[in-house]
């Protein structure tokens, strides 16, 4: 499959490369925004390989080069526009040569005219020798995974506020305006990867007691409308596909779609390291900090950051922590066999503990042996946190309660009892309490308020857990029954683990259940799936797969770039890479995704040979979906725009560069209405 990352990586540095003035060399210009979705998909290296002297933020103080043309990167807002145009309107003289303006989605009518009108009274509009639109406003986190970084979403979509209490209209109007912001990202996702989806949404049966905001319904609507004006402008759009594919498909699904899967203990690395180790998210990848052992035998600082740059970590992340532990030890053995004569006479490692020993004695290979230290480090401390928190006997109360059977095939009958002793333990910390208790609630057909009562007083939890707790009916969680039948659990293995050591079972058993979003997309793909409850917006069309090579349509003004020659794509030698069976599918959950769902994505994609790729307005964690939704009673602050507020221009104090990889404020999209552009 080609990468959505690898996809925005090319976008990029072709809409660079494009640019080729007669100096050969030149400069790109980025605000806040740009800069954090640009970081996501290219490195420096990446950009200053396509003859760029620097990366600067149009926000901070520069150097002028006014013999130098520049690239900029911007967001479609006013704050960008008006500093282009101070850029090209200073009293000493332009600060650049030529500006070639791309802008990360389309523009706004309003800012539209707003910007034009300043270019022309300033006169800077002679510098700029093109103005395109790129549709890549979104974040690019795996080779599958993409985000819209906006945590806030979930607090607006499902929080008290949004529920009917209070103002109706006002509340309604909050979350369209929300989903339109959402809808147009969701269009940059489709652009990039060269697709006019058909749109599949989750219709969640009306159960009384419960809240159904339609959320998937409404995003549908606003996603086809963003899809039929970019085509109706665009009318090359989509370009084809070779060979030909139909029509690829968006599932659009929100977080009621399952509610279980938040809560539960994940035990594939990645996940455990996401949710047991202290670890920082960001647009790059999950940074984690350790102690290292040197080669005196003193211990160092170092931090390390988790993302498919690191071919060890990419080839492990969605095993189980036992099989990683091996996969760790086999990659380390096949490794030292290639450098036989650095590794002391010994051969091979059978445990992490022997990998530790032997790395002290590999000085040479310092990349890799960073990696494996690392790895074996984060392995470790993933298992001493399993011992340490109980999680052999908590996962498997979660997983009885998520999959509703035992292991044995059989329906647990005394959840409750089982649950006591957890949660009366005082070395079970809140949260994990929180956790069992919201898992119960959510997995109960029917909740016995005296039972409820019960596991509160033997919790003992302080008032945010009880408040999220009360909070889960703002999220609805009975709409999630009606989904369960295309999320059924898997069956136990008809093959019976005869020859597995015990402790190789526990990661199966421990393992059972499955996001609901992965039954979903299975129940698409075979064609099994309940059409009334993930209905078509629109009914498919026939399709002509095989255009006429000899038709030719109507040249009009490019103003808007999606160049998706992706697929086109050489692998290895070369070699051209296996087509897919059939269409892409691309996922889409409103109010985040689980580690668990991403995962599920590259296992669908690997077991029925599609392109697959999950997206969410952010990614959440167990322990921050509780902190989450203790919060949904609560007012929703005001977002804050990544991009600075406009003031005055920066051209009037000291001067200074700003590199690439600084750290930009957290990601909030720029609200942009209908797109009317006029020709440059």
């Amino acid at each position: 499959m080609i990468g959505v990352d690898e996809i925005l990586k090319r976008r990029f540095l072709e809409l660079i490369k494009s640019v080729q003035p007669a100096g050969r060399w030149k400069l790109v210009v980025v605000d806040s925004l740009s800069l954090k979705i640009l970081n996501s998909a290219c490195r420096m290296y990446d950009i200053l390989e396509e003859n760029v002297t620097l990366v600067e933020n149009i926000e901070k103080q520069r150097q002028a080069y006014p013999s130098v043309e520049a690239v900029y990167i911007l967001t479609p807002c006013i704050e960008s526009c008006s500093r282009l145009v101070d850029d090209f309107s200073r009293p000493e003289g332009p600060m650049y040569a030529a500006a070639h303006v791309h802008f990360i989605n389309g523009l706004d009518n309003t800012v539209f005219n707003d910007f034009t009108r300043k270019l022309k009274a300033t006169g800077a509009d002679q510098y700029i020798q093109s103005l395109k639109e790129m549709y890549v406003e979104f974040i690019v986190r795996e080779q599958a995974v993409f985000s819209l970084d906006d945590e806030r979403k979930f607090n607006v979509l499902f929080g008290s506020e949004s529920s009917g209490h209070g103002n109706r209209t006002s509340s309604a109007n909050k979350i369209e305006g929300e989903l339109e912001e959402i809808a147009k990202q969701v269009l940059c996702i489709c652009v990039t990867l060269g697709e006019n989806p058909l749109i599949r949404y989750h219709r969640p049966l009306d159960v009384q007691g419960t809240i159904n905001r339609n959320i998937p319904w409404h995003l549908a609507k606003l996603v086809q409308t963003e899809l039929d004006n970019f085509c109706k402008v665009n009318p090359e759009y989509p370009p084809p596909r070779d060979p030909p594919l139909p029509r690829g498909t968006l599932i659009l699904l929100d977080r009621t779609i399952d509610p279980i899967s938040p809560f539960l203990h994940e035990f594939t690395y990645q996940s455990m390291i996401a949710d047991l180790l202290k670890t920082e998210d960001t647009a790059v990848g999950i940074k984690y900090s350790y102690e290292y052992t040197q080669e005196d035998g003193t211990t160092k600082d170092q931090e390390i950051t988790l993302s498919d740059q690191d071919t060890v970590y990419a080839s492990i992340r969605h095993m189980h922590i036992a099989s990683t532990t091996e996969k760790l030890i086999e990659n380390f053995n096949a490794f030292v066999a290639e450098n036989k004569g650095g590794s002391g006479g010994q051969s091979s490692v059978r445990s992490l503990n022997d990998m530790k020993q032997m790395i002290a004695n590999l000085p040479q290979f310092q990349e890799m042996k960073t990696k494996f230290s690392a790895h074996m480090t984060i392995a470790s401390e993933c298992m001493s946190e399993f011992t340490k928190q109980n999680l052999e006997t908590i996962g498997l109360i979660e997983q009885n309660m998520a999959c509703g059977e035992t292991p044995e095939g059989i329906a647990p009958k005394h959840l409750v009892d089982e649950l006591v002793p957890i949660l009366d333990d005082p070395y079970t910390s809140q949260m994990i309490k929180t956790r069992l208790i919201m898992l119960w609630i959510a997995t109960s057909d029917k909740v016995d308020p005296e039972e409820l009562q019960l596991l509160l007083a033997h919790a003992r939890l302080d008032q945010d857990y009880k408040e999220a707790i009360e909070n889960l009916s703002l999220l609805g969680v009975q709409l999630s029954k009606s989904a369960n039948k295309q999320g059924e659990k898997t069956k136990k293995d008809k093959k019976k683990r005869e020859s597995a050591a015990s402790q190789q079972e526990v990661p199966f058993d421990l393992s059972r259940y499955v996001p609901v979003a992965k039954r979903v997309v299975e129940g698409h793909i075979k064609e099994t799936i309940d059409a009334s409850l993930f209905p078509l917006l629109r009914v498919a069309e026939p399709e002509n797969l095989r255009r006429d090579s000899t038709h030719q349509t109507k040249q009009v003004p490019q103003l808007r770039v999606y160049k998706t020659q992706w697929h086109k794509k050489s692998t290895g030698n070369n070699a051209a890479p296996k087509p897919p069976s059939g269409p892409p599918v691309i996922i889409f959950i409103a109010g985040g995704m689980t580690y668990a769902e991403m995962r599920s994505a590259y296992e669908l994609s690997e077991t029925f040979d599609r392109e697959v790729y999950i997206g969410s307005t952010h990614i959440i964690t167990p322990d921050k979906f509780v902190t989450d939704l203790s919060r949904l009673d609560k007012h929703t602050p005001p977002p804050k725009s990544v991009v600075p507020e406009y003031t005055a221009s920066v051209h009037a104090s000291t001067l200074s560069s700003t590199p690439l990889h600084s750290s930009p404020a957290p990601s909030t999209s720029a609200k942009s209405g209908h797109k009317i552009l006029g020709k440059w």
